[in-house]
């Protein structure tokens, strides 16, 4: 099943070329966007496991220094895709079931028990209500 899913025909990386809103090029900022949007793909996607998704917050974290400093409009919204991504791959790392569409595979079934609930996601606590 992974393997169907490598590739997500309707996504399309930022052009390299892109301008930030004060009209100067920026390709690292763009090439940092699409190192988060591949990532999330790859580990935080539709199939997701506990290794893949320590992973990506691992990674996550250690990329946030790169963006301590935002100084233009795109910047703020890297920083933004960022911190939206951390906490997706943090929820998903503590919903420990597969529910819809997102398979976990070292939990395929879902568990209503215990996450027939909302996360609610606080500072780095993450709790089901």
């Amino acid at each position: 099943m992974r393997a169907e899913l490598k590739h997500s025909p309707g996504r399309s990386h930022p052009s390299k070329h892109a301008a930030s809103s004060n009209g100067s090029v920026d390709a690292g900022l763009e090439e940092f966007i699409g190192e988060i949007q591949d990532l999330m793909w790859k580990d935080v996607g539709i199939v997701r496991s506990r290794t893949g998704l320590k992973g990506a917050i691992q990674h996550l974290e250690q990329l946030s220094v790169r963006l301590a400093h935002p100084r233009t409009r795109r910047s703020y919204e890297a920083r933004n895709i960022h911190t939206a991504s951390l906490l997706v791959a943090r929820s998903a790392l503590a919903r420990e079931e597969s529910r819809g569409a997102h398979y976990r595979t070292d939990y395929p079934t879902h568990n209503d028990t215990k996450f027939l609930k909302h996360s609610l996601v606080r500072g780095d606590s993450i709790r089901f209500v």
